[in-house]
């Protein structure tokens, strides 16, 4: 896969690959919870990621610029869960009980 990201990297310049996951030691950790992306639920629930499945904003009744903002995603940048040492995997489901009291904090 490492392969095929770089050599489509070289040949469509223009364009931005991400490698997910694979790219987050490159890009100072997780890129998720609006640091590249988020994870737009079946609902509408903004979400970290589809590997992290908690949501405290729903895009039915807010703007996208708006869902970026929201409380969970500026904790999880602030709380230093994404720039977690990535060892493979998603760091937010194997924090998912710390991911889970930020939720419960702001509810």
């Amino acid at each position: 896969m490492l392969k095929s990201v770089k050599k489509l990297r070289r040949r469509k310049r223009s364009m931005v690959f991400i490698s997910f996951p694979g790219d987050e030691k490159s890009s100072g950790g997780c890129v998720a919870a609006g640091r590249g992306f988020f994870h737009i639920n079946s609902h509408g629930g903004a979400e970290p990621c589809p590997f992290s499945p908690y949501s405290d904003i729903n895009v039915k009744d807010t703007s996208l610029r708006e869902a970026l903002k929201s409380p969970l995603f500026k904790a999880l940048q602030t709380e230093g869960l994404l720039a977690d040492d990535h060892i493979g995997g998603c760091t937010l489901y194997m924090n998912r009980d710390k991911v889970e009291a930020i939720i419960n904090a702001n509810n």
